[in-house]
């Protein structure tokens, strides 16, 4: 499965995380290459209002899709030019991931899911089984990337009815 949709997050709220994440850099969590990356959750546990939403609208729009499905984890994840990441799956807990585009102004940074190239446009988002599915992210060329990665576990039923006794 592949989902693919245009003008998930407004152009504000895109602009938004892009800001946030560049003002507030003591924030930002252990990073992967040269990325550099913000903890929504964090963010959302401390009070932040626009990550509570943030994460909502994620949660809505997977069980569009996958019911009992739910946000493990989010970032904002900064990807400078040269930055890239190689082919791979997610851990097998993490049976889906969405990965929204906060931005387009930078060549390069496709995300490449099984055989087809995905070009990032701003507030985009594509969700898959990246725990199936080969993916990557080609070299960003010039500029700068920012994406909001996330991944989502599945749940049974009895599973989900049993957590709460």
């Amino acid at each position: 499965m592949l989902v693919e949709k245009e003008k998930f997050l407004n152009n504000n709220l895109c602009d938004f995380f892009i800001k946030y994440h560049n003002d507030n850099t003591h924030l930002h969590d252990p990073k992967h290459g040269n990325t550099s990356i913000v903890c929504c959750e964090k963010q959302s546990l401390n009070g932040n209002i626009v990550f509570k939403i943030l994460l909502r609208k994620l949660n809505f729009f997977v069980n569009e899709y996958v019911k009992n499905t739910f946000l493990n984890y989010s970032q904002i994840v900064k990807w400078p030019t040269g930055e890239y990441q190689d082919e791979h799956i997610d851990f097998d807990h993490h049976t889906f991931t969405s990965i929204l585009y906060l931005n387009d102004n930078f060549e390069g940074g496709q995300t490449v899911v099984g055989d087809k190239i995905i070009k990032p446009k701003k507030g985009k988002i594509i969700f898959f089984n990246g725990n199936q599915i080969k993916h990557k992210v080609l070299p960003i060329e010039s500029g700068t990337r920012y994406t909001n990665p996330t991944w989502y576990i599945t749940q049974k039923e009895e599973e989900i009815l049993n957590e709460q006794t």
